[in-house]
């Protein structure tokens, strides 16, 4: 048996050894959970007025029309999580 083949033998069996030995590993939760599923996008047109009144509602609401929407679908019995009613605007 060449000197190699010993040595990536003998380290193959330490590893082994190791894993039997290891507690075993628990997930850890990503702090990008909520973002771990892709996202989607659609357009939805109405009537001006319409949309007027949705951005004066959410204007009142102190949110977007994005948040306004996703909070409604939410109380509709949809599975918005809290960071999918988060203000993703930029700010300066």
């Amino acid at each position: 048996m060449s000197v190699k083949s010993a040595d990536a033998k003998r380290a193959s069996k330490e590893r082994a050894a190791l894993r039997r030995k290891a507690p075993a590993r628990q997930e850890i939760p990503s702090p990008r959970t909520a973002e771990a599923e892709r996202m989607s996008q659609f357009t939805l047109k109405m009537r001006e007025s319409l949309h007027r009144e949705l951005a004066r509602m959410a204007l009142d609401a102190g949110m977007t029309m994005r948040g306004f929407i996703m909070s409604a679908l939410q109380s509709k019995g949809l599975s918005v999580n809290d960071h999918d009613l988060i203000d993703r605007r930029k700010r300066d």
